[in-house]
């Protein structure tokens, strides 16, 4: 019983290594609470996130693809375009992805603003 509980507890590791792997890089939070709302053209992802730059965002979509998570559907045109949408299993983490939006809302302190100090105009 002990040892089964053992291999039990390495696979769920291994297993939740490999999600926080995949969920943990920056953007990808992000990226599917935003297709947590609907399908959306890889144009209104760019606009929506600030500070993300097409290629990270190409990037991420194409990771969160391999994973199954999220599907990709090119439209013909003109204009040609490209939309995502969350998959079955990018849906279902959706309840989880919003707890822990909850928990970190509840729990973690907003991140620091770096402070600008002013330069003094010499006299």
């Amino acid at each position: 019983m002990k040892r089964e509980l053992s291999v039990q507890a390495v696979e769920c590791d291994e297993r939740l290594t490999q999600a926080f792997t995949l969920l943990g890089k920056r953007w990808s939070g992000v990226i599917l609470g935003l297709l947590l709302q609907g399908p959306a053209r890889f144009a209104v992802l760019a606009r929506t996130i600030p500070g993300i730059s097409e290629r990270m965002l190409s990037d991420r979509l194409n990771e969160l693809a391999r994973a199954g998570l999220v599907d990709r559907t090119v439209l013909n045109g003109p204009p040609l375009g490209v939309v995502y949408r969350l998959t079955k299993s990018g849906r279902a983490i959706g309840p989880g992805l919003l707890r822990l939006g909850d928990w970190a809302e509840r729990y973690m302190a907003p991140a620091a603003k770096p402070v600008r100090r002013q330069r003094r105009k010499k006299a």
